[in-house]
């Protein structure tokens, strides 16, 4: 299981708040990664973690705490991790290895039919690129098209306004595209609430409440819906159509609002 060295300018470059005086981020990574590679997975960890606490956002950061928490068999927060690395690095593959190898770890084997083909290849299509990267992307289409249509209405009935027409057309297809793709993305992080569980084993009940009867039971690494937020207790449902309510420090969220809370690091 590899762990990514960084480099330390790109390090600096990804979305870093202030540090405290004195202290140097990109030295933490440097640190980490040497605990790792001797094998003090708690200090590596602790390393990356205080990385994250001080506002880095790097898929190599959150790719490197999933391997530290592995390591040390914490397979609800590695999968947590290795999901967030997942989301702005989407197309590597060694985090898509280590989610599959981590899955098989998980206890709970939980049965969802398999999506059509079409809806498979949208999803692969949406997530292709990072939030980010989409922006830029459907601003240099719509840079593209109007410049395609400039050349159109300046060239006349030429040749090259018919291309630069043809070219505009194809511009203008892949800009709705894009722009939809980064809708549903927006949605998604905004209003599309996921998690995963980093207990080792919560009841699911009916309730928010633990006067509430238990309705199944779920362990560490199961991803899951969170629908509703009730004095410490999120709604969730699992991809089979099960639901319930279950404390809501036995989940850390993926996406949503909440996304960004303190994570717990008892766990």
């Amino acid at each position: 299981m590899r762990i990514v060295l960084l480099a330390i300018a790109l390090l600096n470059a990804s979305g870093l708040r202030a540090a405290p005086e004195g202290e140097n981020p990109a030295s933490w990574f440097a640190q980490g990664n040497a605990k790792y590679q001797s094998g003090d997975f708690p200090g590596a960890e602790e390393l990356y973690r205080r990385l994250v606490d001080s506002g880095v956002e790097s898929g190599a950061v959150y790719y490197n705490l999933g391997n530290a928490c592995f390591k040390q068999k914490k397979i609800g927060p590695a999968i947590y991790f290795w999901e967030k690395a997942l989301a702005r690095m989407p197309r590597d593959q060694d985090v898509k290895a280590n989610l599959e190898l981590a899955d098989l770890f998980v206890v709970d084997r939980i049965e969802v039919p398999p999506d059509p083909v079409t809806i498979r290849w949208i999803l692969v299509a949406v997530h292709f690129f990072t939030l980010e990267q989409e922006s830029w992307i459907v601003v240099a289409l719509f840079i593209l098209t109007n410049a395609m249509v400039a050349v159109y209405i300046v060239a006349g009935r030429s040749g090259t306004a018919l291309k630069a027409l043809v070219a505009a057309g194809i511009c203008a297809l892949l800009l709705a595209c894009s722009l939809a793709s980064f809708a549903w993305k927006l949605y998604e992080s905004a209003y599309i609430r996921r998690g995963v569980v980093v207990a080792e084993k919560v009841d699911i009940r009916s309730g928010p409440g633990t006067h509430n009867v238990t309705v199944f039971t779920v362990h560490e690494g199961v991803r899951l819906r969170i629908h509703n937020t009730v004095g410490g207790w999120y709604q969730v449902s699992l991809p089979n159509g099960w639901s319930g309510w279950l404390p809501s420090d036995s989940v850390w969220p993926l996406t949503g609002s909440d996304a960004s809370k303190p994570i717990d690091r008892s766990k």
